[in-house]
């Protein structure tokens, strides 16, 4: 058994998983609208901003913070964009059990 052919089968599966398929349906439905996805972009860069300083163990300030929660109640108020956060958390929760099982599969062997 090769390996790196039974990841290209899980990588094929989860492309090919309702989650996904759900997902890229309703992000290019919204995409089609130019606004939607500068305000999806300009969400996702005020976001990664965030957690990168939080991952430095700095905080974010008050105002950043109060931006970032605005524009998400912002594009929430929007069904369909509220929808597409909710496949992608969908989505991220896909993966992140993808990992933990990878993880705890090999953990014998990693320890």
């Amino acid at each position: 058994m090769n390996p790196y052919d039974k990841v290209h089968e899980l990588v094929r599966a989860i492309k090919e998983s309702e989650e996904v398929k759900q997902y890229l349906t309703i992000k290019e439905e919204l995409y089609k609208d130019e606004k939607n996805k500068e305000m999806i972009k300009d969400f996702r860069e005020k976001q990664v901003e965030v957690q990168s300083l939080l991952m430095q163990g700095q905080e974010a300030d008050a105002e950043k913070m109060e931006k970032l929660q605005s524009l998400y109640q912002v594009l929430v108020s929007n069904q369909k964009v509220k929808e597409f956060f909710d496949k992608e958390v969908q989505f991220d929760v896909m993966l992140s059990d993808i990992y933990k099982i990878i993880g705890e599969g090999l953990r014998e062997i990693l320890e």
